[in-house]
């Protein structure tokens, strides 16, 4: 059975002594784990079309077992996000937590369209040579890829009591909670750290914003290493 997929490659592996085994994300199918046979090999050409974090057709063969990648065309291959060391490892690292996250065979269209919506923009922004946007960009792909697995950060109100959450008063992140929480309940919560009223909002506009409109934002450090760590620990207690 010949089947086609549109994907996106994730990670590769190599097996034996000419094979690989390739990771991918596909519109059709989810995250799913297929072999390319010989592509180590010196005159084998499947593998240049087969680079990590490359989107395009795949072409697979069906039997028993684990598929076998027939063929593939690369259609898109994000090569100025390539150029740029700090972009290039921030975006390994999101496709890394994006892999660890989803399940397997679960086709998801609005997923695959978000990572490569997301590949697509980092891909411009470092093409124009825009790291400290891109780095941004990756947060805020990171919280909307939460939000699409079910895990929304809460930022409106209290994750500990339900209530609205107050301009002026202290605010504090719990991973294990949720999200953010007023400062009179700190007590009910384990690790916890502070978060400025302007880390809440960036988180917000994280949350409620396409990706296409992320890339305009301008960010302040201090509130952006807050989120930054917001998204590490959210991302550790999920995977716990």
């Amino acid at each position: 059975m010949e089947l086609r997929y549109n994907a996106i490659v994730l990670k590769k592996k190599e097996v034996g002594e000419t094979d690989r085994l390739y990771m991918l994300y596909t519109l059709e199918q989810g995250k799913v784990q297929l072999v390319a046979k010989g592509v180590r090999k010196q005159e084998a050409k499947l593998a240049g079309q087969l680079e990590t974090l490359m989107q395009g057709l795949v072409i697979v063969v069906k039997g028993r077992g684990t598929g076998k990648i027939a063929g593939a065309v690369a259609e898109k291959n994000f090569v100025h996000l390539r150029s740029d060391a700090d972009i290039l490892k921030r975006v390994l690292e999101t496709v890394n937590m994006f892999e660890r996250l989803v399940e397997w065979d679960e086709a998801d269209a609005e997923l695959f369209q978000l990572l490569t919506t997301y590949l697509t923009l980092t891909d411009d922004l470092a093409g124009k040579k825009n790291k400290d946007k891109a780095l941004i960009l990756a947060e805020g792909f990171l919280f909307q890829l939460f939000a699409r697995l079910g895990y929304m950060i809460e930022t409106g109100v209290c994750v500990v009591s339900g209530d609205k959450l107050h301009s002026g008063e202290q605010h504090f992140f719990s991973p294990s909670a949720g999200g953010v929480l007023a400062g009179e309940h700190i007590n009910s919560v384990q690790n916890t750290f502070p978060v400025s009223e302007s880390a809440i909002k960036l988180m917000r506009i994280f949350l409620f914003n396409k990706l296409e409109s992320l890339v305009r934002l301008r960010v302040n450090g201090n509130e952006f290493r807050e989120v930054r760590q917001a998204t590490a620990l959210f991302f550790e207690w999920i995977k716990a």
